[in-house]
Formats: structure tokens, sequence, C-alpha cells
């Protein structure tokens, strides 16, 4: 199992973004030298919180995160052109040296594909062809492609990535069809794991699975991440009185858009069925729930609104020291 942190640089507009970054920058050290396996960023557009954009973050976070891979967890690709990606992060991977990890997804805030002029319902054919487009580039060969979105004659991408054939893709995907096209294209398949629903992991990874199968592919060729929430404490009691005020805030904030409205009515089960938030004892006794299921890469958002630096920080090396032990022959 490896483990990863979710760079969530996402803060109030009232707050002073230059300090905030400057402890975001000492958290993604503090993690690497804990030994965490990777760190991502994110991207949302029109957004109400103030987000700094992920390519430019993955360059600063390459800076700052020692050997750790460097991820975008998710590129919401329809909204971009995949030319610009296939350049961007073969650029990246030439920074990294091999660190960085293309994570792309659908999107599904309406309003980010309203204000860019591109058709919602096209979302999932759009990142498909996407995808196959920057792994055509990212061969480094003279291409041509004709797709229902994009067309190139004879071209060859600007910039060589660093790995031949480019940095590994994740896809992320929770409904159906998604599902079934992280197992046909991906490299991995990057689960959502804050459903309310106890039954929703389970079949989601029978339909993964049964995707990999029909499409010829064998399980060890791709592997399994999942994107959580935790907080470690020495108890559990501690975890939670120290967790929960920002938690609230943070999803509150999420309620605000009109597709995450549900966290607002439903906040109770999102808490007891998706957060981690516990003892190391607690958090083990959870996390081999999704070992169980084949996961191996478990990338967590390890602060949320308002948290102290120090206290996140304290979190990572709890769960660094006393929860990484019960998984490395499995991270081995």
């Amino acid at each position: 199992m490896k483990f990863g942190i979710m760079a969530s640089h996402q803060y109030l507009f009232e707050d002073d973004l230059q300090q905030r970054l400057e402890e975001l920058w000492d958290i993604v050290e503090h993690a690497a030298e804990l030994g965490y396996d990777s760190v991502w960023a994110i991207n949302h557009f029109l957004g109400s919180l103030n987000t700094p954009q992920p390519i430019s973050m993955m360059a600063k976070l390459i800076e700052h995160s020692g050997d750790m891979q460097v991820g975008s967890g998710i590129l919401i690709l329809p909204l971009f052109n995949p030319i610009h990606v296939a350049e961007e992060f073969a650029t990246l991977d030439q920074l990294s040296r091999g660190r960085v990890i293309l994570g792309v997804g659908a999107g599904y805030r309406r309003h980010e594909f309203e204000s860019m002029g591109v058709p919602m319902e096209k979302r999932g054919a759009r990142l498909g062809e996407s995808v196959r487009l920057i792994k055509a580039l990212w061969s480094g060969e003279r291409i041509s492609f004709e797709g229902q979105f994009y067309s190139l004659q004879e071209q060859r991408i600007g910039v060589l990535p660093y790995r031949e054939g480019g940095p590994p893709v994740y896809i992320g995907a929770g409904t159906v069809a998604g599902v079934r096209r992280a197992a046909r294209l991906g490299d991995a398949w990057y689960a959502p794991g804050n459903s309310p629903s106890p039954t929703y992991l389970p079949k989601a990874v029978k339909t993964y699975e049964d995707a990999l199968a029909e499409y010829g592919r064998e399980d060890a060729d791709v592997s399994r991440t999942i994107g959580v929430e935790l907080y470690c404490a020495p108890t559990t009691e501690q975890a939670w009185e120290d967790a929960m005020p920002f938690v609230k805030h943070e999803y509150h904030t999420y309620g605000e858009y009109e597709e995450l409205s549900w966290q607002k009515d439903r906040f109770d089960d999102l808490v007891r069925h998706t957060l981690l938030i516990g003892s190391p004892d607690e958090l083990i006794e959870r996390i081999r729930v999704f070992a169980d299921l084949g996961f191996d890469h478990l990338i967590f958002r390890p602060w949320w609104l308002g948290m102290p630096a120090q206290q996140a920080k304290r979190s990572l090396s709890l769960v660094a020291n006393e929860v990484f032990p019960a998984f490395k022959e499995v991270r081995a």
C-alpha cells in the first residue's frame, strides 16, 4: 500500500494566500521526510474558494517533494486541450525526472462547463478521446489522429517526456461508465472514497474488475488508487474533537455548490461512512478494508479549511510512525 496526500490548496479568499502556500510547502516537505509516496494537486475553476491552478502548483511541488510522486488529482480533462496537457505534462516529467502522474477526470460542476463553452453531456467522450491523443503524442513519433473533437495530421509533440511513453495516466471515476473507461484506458483507477453508501465501493470494484477482464487487461498491469479524508490522533475521541470543527466548515462550504448540496443534507452519513478519523488502530482497521478490495494507493486530504499546519503535521507523523508499519509488507 502506498500513501499519498492531497495538497488541498483551497483557501478562504480573506486568507493570506502567500502564508497558506508557505505552510503547504512546509507540510509537503514534512511528508516527504516521513516517507509518504505521493502528493496531489487539485483542479477547479470559478470556485467559492481561492484555488491556485494545478499545473503551476505541480511545478512548485516538484521542488518540495523529495522523491515523492507528484500528481494531478484530478485535472478536469474535458475543459483542457489535450495537446496543451500532453506538452505541459511532458515538461513536468522532465522537470521532475520522471516523478509526475497525470490524473484526470470528467468533472461534475455544471457552471465550469457552461462558463467555458464545453457541453457537459459530452465530457465522457471528450475525456476518452483526449487520453488517447495524449498517449499517442507521448510516443514521440509523428502522428495522425482523427477524432470527434480533435484531429492532427503528421504532427509530433514539441517536448518529449522524460519517460518513454510518458507519465502514467490515472483516471478518476465514480459512475459505471466512468469506471469502465478507467479500466479501458487508464494505468490506474482513481476511485472516490466519499460515497455515503457502504455498498458503493464493493459494487464499483466489481464493475472495474469485470471491465478489465472484458478489455483483456491484467490486474497486475494497473493500480487501484482511492481518495479519502483522514486525520489521526492518539485516541479516536481526540481525533474527532480535533477535526470536526474544520470538517464541518469545509463541507458546508462545498455544500454551496448545487452538485454537492447533498453533503449538507447527509452530513452524518458522510462522516460515518467516509471520513477516516481516529486513532492509529482505528485507521489501520479501516484502511485494511480498502486493501482487501485490492486498492494499493491511499491518497488522503490531511487537513481542512482553517486547520493549523502544525496540527496537520502531527497527524501526518502519527500515520507514518504507527499506521505505515501495519502495511509494510504491502507497501514493499
